[in-house]
């Protein structure tokens, strides 16, 4: 920690905290709320309406793995829309997870499951795998019951496995990235994996545990800004931030040099530190600290939670029209997930542009979305469509 515990928790607690009052503030209206009757309302008319194109979301899988295997053939400017094609594939796989009566579902989805392992091993990369995880896994427990000590368990595994990746996955990379490893990748990986999972001190052996910290450790990164901020340069009051925000609605052809999400421009601007040979980021809360001070950025966190819960009922409206567009939350807010280590353009980057996308493909194939010709034409469409959301609650 590079300034005093005091003057840290002053800013960061009320300041995560706001941040979280923020993104889970109720809200309600004469349409919906964001409770769980609402929401079994919505994925039961998910069920119904998949029930008449059975198969739309293996092509969306198809789709999305098909556009991964060919973004590195592509320019660099269609990259990203590849890309998100590919995020769309975990829509498909919701698709397919709430589909009544299909056979080959657990099929489908360990098949799925070992591909992305097995490329997030091939590239040394585990984001996807981890973040897309979360959101996805929260799907699966829908409507279902669980004791508190199953999920304590549950998320003290995870927490277990998750620590032993890292300390792979440190060792892995320098193999594969510095070592010219010319092996099998997966058998490498694994044999790894089982040596450190073995390893009964990797919580309490600083050697073994030092990689966990630095991962985790954003705090480190804000604490640089503080100690940076006002002391060797001063509050920007929202400068930087602004151009930022700003160019989350501008296209990069009408403005070439706009700022770019990662970490160089942010970990030298706000922390002073020249990013070589590793990836860091001051995240949304050194943003905010270097351009407004304790009490302006405190506002900006709570501001900036506010936004996300926003297009978050925003969505939730959209499904009472579009039910499927609520299996889509995996592909609009993946990358929102992470971005407390990352920064303000991801938030707003994403979130627009896999907007924008997301009303593209619903013009061009509105099928995707549950609203093609057989459905809006069939005669169960009041069933499906009509019903008002409180008379589907008494149901």
């Amino acid at each position: 920690m590079q300034v005093p515990a005091g003057l840290y928790y002053n800013y960061t607690l009320p300041a995560v905290t706001a941040f979280c009052f923020a993104i889970t503030f109720p809200f309600y209206n004469n349409k919906f709320d964001d409770e769980g009757p609402i929401l079994r309302v919505i994925i039961n008319k998910c069920k119904k309406i998949l029930q008449y194109d059975r198969y739309i979301g293996i092509i969306i899988m198809v789709v999305g793995l098909l556009s991964y295997a060919i973004i590195k053939l592509l320019p660099s400017v269609f990259q990203y829309v590849a890309t998100i094609l590919f995020f769309c594939s975990f829509s498909g796989l919701l698709y397919i997870y709430f589909l009544p009566a299909f056979r080959s579902k657990i099929l489908i989805m360990l098949l799925f499951l070992a591909f992305l392992i097995l490329n997030a091993i091939s590239i040394g990369m585990f984001t996807i795998v981890a973040y897309m995880g979360i959101t996805i896994f929260s799907f699966f427990f829908l409507g279902k019951k669980t004791w508190l000590i199953k999920k304590v368990l549950v998320l003290l595994t995870a927490v277990f496995i998750m620590i032993v990746l890292q300390n792979t996955k440190v060792t892995y990379r320098s193999y594969v990235w510095n070592k010219n490893y010319g092996g099998d990748n997966t058998f490498l990986f694994a044999n790894l994996f089982i040596e450190n999972l073995q390893k009964g001190d990797l919580l309490i052996e600083k050697r073994a545990f030092f990689p966990i910290y630095t991962r985790t450790n954003q705090g480190f990164y804000v604490s640089l800004v503080m100690k940076r901020i006002p002391n060797t340069q001063s509050f920007d009051n929202g400068k930087a931030l602004t151009n930022t925000i700003l160019s989350s609605f501008v296209p990069r052809f009408l403005w070439p040099d706009k700022p770019e999400a990662g970490g160089k421009f942010n970990m030298a601007y706000y922390a002073g530190r020249k990013l070589r040979g590793y990836s860091a980021n001051v995240g949304p809360l050194g943003e905010a600290y270097g351009s407004f001070g304790i009490n302006g950025a405190i506002f900006y966190m709570f501001l900036i939670g506010l936004f996300i819960r926003w297009t978050y009922g925003r969505l939730l409206a959209l499904s009472l029209r579009f039910p499927l567009i609520i299996f889509w939350i995996p592909v609009l807010y993946f990358q929102v997930t992470y971005s407390a280590e990352t920064d303000t353009l991801q938030i707003f980057n994403s979130l627009l542009k896999t907007a924008f996308f997301m009303w593209f493909i619903y013009k061009i194939s509105p099928r995707w979305f549950g609203a093609n010709t057989e459905i809006q034409n069939s005669t169960s469409r009041n069933e499906v469509y009509g019903k008002p959301i409180s008379r589907m609650v008494l149901d």
